[in-house]
Order: structure tokens, then sequence, then C-alpha cells
């Protein structure tokens, strides 16, 4: 017995050892707003003790962009994006809750409602009624989701490699997502997150992962850790996703067009070919070079497509108009 509770005593000693070896803790807040906020970086109060970290850049008379980042990543994967599109349209970007420089949920609210709403809260600050909604990833289904419930502030939408697609081939989520839903995961990811896990997850979502640099793993790293976005990663993944809304898609009215890397893995290209089938005259269009991350991968490609699609509709839309008023 004795010598049984002294290898046990051992085993706790090794593994709280370990933990503190191995311990990664919060960056500091302070530290963090100031390496990664930029001239362009607000804060808005979202009247329940939270700060929304948004971004409002480039033509101020141009049509209106809206950019959602997906699960675990930040505001700054815009930024190629951004840098091409500037001229020529107002670029508005946040970090949504959990996530960059935003943290956590004052109420741990981490649904579709309560990320539309801190959008919405973006919009009215920077005096914007309606936008293009850019989504990629999660940031894809919370677009076409506020499509459905504030369609009033969506002017059309561009879903980039967009989750919530309810088809028979399931999404493979990448390494630290497949951890965040273990019970040991959810115990330790919130003090023990390696940088390794950050790249490899990043590999897992890019075509080519030589295009990665250690600038970008260590930023997503940072800011993963930004205090209390680990722990709000593990709430969101506990959260439903209601996958019911996807019966309600067809009834989406605002034009809408689909990017996606043709080598995702993440969520394959058949999760496109549901949108597609699914919203009356979407357009699909494939980068053969691109994973789950089109935006940073192929950030000229995706940049040119979203500028000649909006063109469109805008022309349309002033023919339209011009039409309506000759009466």
């Amino acid at each position: 017995m004795k010598t049984a509770f002294r290898i046990l005593l051992a085993l706790i000693v090794i593994l709280v050892a370990a933990f503190f070896i191995f311990r990664t803790p919060d960056t500091d807040r302070v530290e963090m707003i100031a390496k990664y906020s930029n001239d362009a970086s607000q804060f808005v109060d979202d009247g329940m003790g939270g700060q929304i970290h948004y971004r409002d850049e480039g033509n101020k008379n141009g049509p209106a962009i809206l950019l959602i980042h997906g699960s675990s990543s930040l505001l700054q994967t815009w930024e190629p994006v951004v840098a091409l599109l500037g001229d020529k349209y107002r670029l508005i970007s946040l970090d949504l809750y959990g996530h960059g420089l935003t943290g956590p949920q004052p109420k741990g609210d981490y649904s579709a409602d309560a990320n539309i709403a801190a959008a919405v809260k973006v919009l009215d600050t920077v005096g914007v009624e309606q936008a293009y909604w850019v989504g990629n990833s999660m940031g894809g289904w919370l677009s076409w989701r506020a499509g459905l419930a504030v369609p009033e502030r969506v002017s059309g939408l561009i879903l980039i490699d967009a989750s919530g697609a309810q088809i028979d081939e399931k999404v493979k989520p990448y390494l630290a997502a497949r951890l965040a839903r273990t019970s040991v995961g959810q115990l330790l990811l919130p003090e023990i997150t390696p940088k390794f896990l950050v790249r490899s997850s990043l590999e897992e979502n890019f075509a080519e992962p030589e295009r990665l640099t250690d600038e970008l793993v260590t930023r997503y790293w940072e800011l993963l850790r930004f205090p209390g976005n680990r722990q709000a990663t593990i709430a969101r993944g506990a959260k439903p996703r209601e996958p019911e809304k996807w019966g309600e898609i067809g009834n989406l009215k605002m034009p809408v067009l689909l990017l996606w890397g043709e080598q995702d893995k993440v969520i394959p290209l058949s999760h496109a070919k549901a949108f597609e089938a699914a919203i009356a005259g979407a357009k699909l269009i494939t980068y053969k070079d691109a994973g789950h991350l089109p935006m940073e991968e192929t950030p000229d490609q995706v940049a040119r497509d979203i500028g000649v699609w909006i063109e469109g509709i805008e022309e349309m839309d002033s023919n339209e108009a011009e039409l309506e008023e000759a009466g």
C-alpha cells in the first residue's frame, strides 16, 4: 500500500511539474493592443462591459464591405484584401467575441445572434446602414445567418469556404479544434497552448504550408492567448451551431457569391456545391491553389473577384434605379 501511494504521489508531482514547465500563460493585454493595433484600430463599448476591436479603412465614399473572420482567427486575416481593395471600397473589419483584441464576451454568449449583434454594433458606430458581408469559415456561417436575421443590413453576401452546410460529407476540424472537443483538451488548452500546435493547425488550413511565415504563426499564437480568448474558444466549441437553420438558407434574397479553395481539407468543395444548389442565383468561383483561407493564400485573386462582383451588382442596382426614375 505504501509503495502504491508513493508511486501515485510521484506521478502527481511529475504531472504538476510538467504542467508548469509546458504552461503557456496569457499574453499581456496592453502589450498585445500596442503590438497588433494600427492607426485604423478603434474600440467600441458593446454596452455589456466589453469592447469590440474594429477597423474602418479604405475609401469612405465607396461601397461598404464588412469582413468577418473565422474561428480562432482575427481581423488581420483580411489585411491583404484590404490593401488591394482600399482605393475603391470602404472596408470594415472586426475581431469577433473571443478573438483578437476584442477578448471574451462579457456574458459568455458566443451564439450567432451575439456575434451578429456585435457586427451590427460596429456598422452603427461607423454610420453604415448596409454593407456587403464577407465571411470566411465560421465568419461565412455568421454572414449567411445575418442575411436571414438582419437582411436590411446586408447588400450582398460573399461566403469564403463558409461553414454551416448540412450534407453527408462532414467537415474535418483542424488539429486544435479536434483537441478542443475532447475533455482533456478542454481542460488543458486554456493553459497549455504550444506554438507548434498553432502552426500545425494553420498548416492544415493552407494548401501550401510553405506560405506560412513565422510572423503569421506568432500573431495567431499570441492573440489566441490574449486574456480570455482560450477559455472563449472552449465555450464557443460547446455552443450548438443550430444546424436546423440550414433549412432556411433558400430564403436569402440578396445576391450571393461563393469563393472556395479547391484544396480545402477543413470544409471541402462539396459544401460549396451545396450552397450553390440551395441559394437561387448564387455564383461559385473556385481556386485551384488555395485551401481553407484563400484571402491569405491567394489575396490577389480573391480581391479581384470580390471587386468585379460588387461592381457588377452596383452597376445593376444603378441601372434599375435609373429605369425607375425614368418611369
